[in-house]
């Protein structure tokens, strides 16, 4: 087995020094290893810590391009890893955003620069209460998975990361919705989730899956052991994993 693709790998536009390497590097480690198509999809504009400046967001395209030049024989796409921020569904995916983007990853990050208080409050303090109370982590479940599917049902969305990683999510709705909208959920290699008892639950649905590394260092990139561990684990078709071969 082997992955042909990598649709989700940060860079050093992500700030503060959360994605360790550059464009540069990721690109030229792709092809050494021989990658047919890459992305690099760093975090939204609303990661109040590690989001890309929409102000640099051209700069990392023109980037991107001189690498499509450098290496013709492999595919590299430009993204954001969008952040959901509200639970009406609102991401940090603008106008500004899908101008310079070829692909869009989305999913749930603590470091979101949430719409209100209230949403904070629920998001970050509601859903750790849950996990010491039933009912609350119930409660939670419903809220955070409604916030998905209103998302998903607003956006031009063409991977979701990583679903259930850092809050509980209903994996069967999100898995439905997902079959209605043509989303790709991911198996991701370096958190953990889609766990192989999501895949199981997820499969049942007409849904394609990605492995995607969620590399922040060049040596990452490509990696995927562990994300096809749980997919073989949950007895998933591995032909329904669009970048394995």
């Amino acid at each position: 087995m082997k992955l042909r693709a990598d649709y989700h790998i940060h860079s050093t536009y992500s700030r503060r020094g959360h994605g360790k390497s550059t464009i540069q590097e990721i690109a030229s480690i792709a092809a050494e290893k021989g990658l047919e198509e890459i992305a690099v999809t760093d975090h939204g504009p609303k990661h109040y810590m590690f989001g890309v400046l929409e102000s640099r967001m051209g700069e990392a395209k023109g980037i991107i391009e001189d690498m499509r030049r450098q290496y013709p024989d492999l595919k590299i796409l430009y993204g954001v890893e969008a952040n959901i921020l509200d639970y009406e569904g609102t991401t940090d995916i603008n106008g500004e955003v899908l101008k310079q983007c070829d692909i869009i990853l989305c999913g749930f990050h603590l470091g979101a620069l949430f719409s209100t208080p209230r949403d904070f409050w629920n998001f970050i303090v509601k859903n750790r209460i849950g996990r010491k109370n039933r009912r609350v982590r119930e409660e939670m479940t419903a809220k955070n998975t409604e916030a998905f599917l209103k998302a998903m049902d607003r956006y031009k969305i063409d991977i979701l990361t990583h679903p259930g990683d850092k809050i509980p999510l209903d994996i069967d709705k999100i898995a439905a919705k997902a079959q209605e909208k043509g989303i790709i959920l991911e198996i991701n290699n370096s958190h953990g989730h889609l766990n192989s008892e999501e895949i199981k639950i997820a499969a049942k649905y007409d849904v394609k899956f990605a492995i995607n590394s969620d590399a922040h260092v060049k040596e990452r990139v490509g990696s995927f052991d562990e994300a096809l561990k749980a997919a073989k684990a949950a007895g998933l078709d591995l032909k329904r994993i669009i970048n394995l071969i």
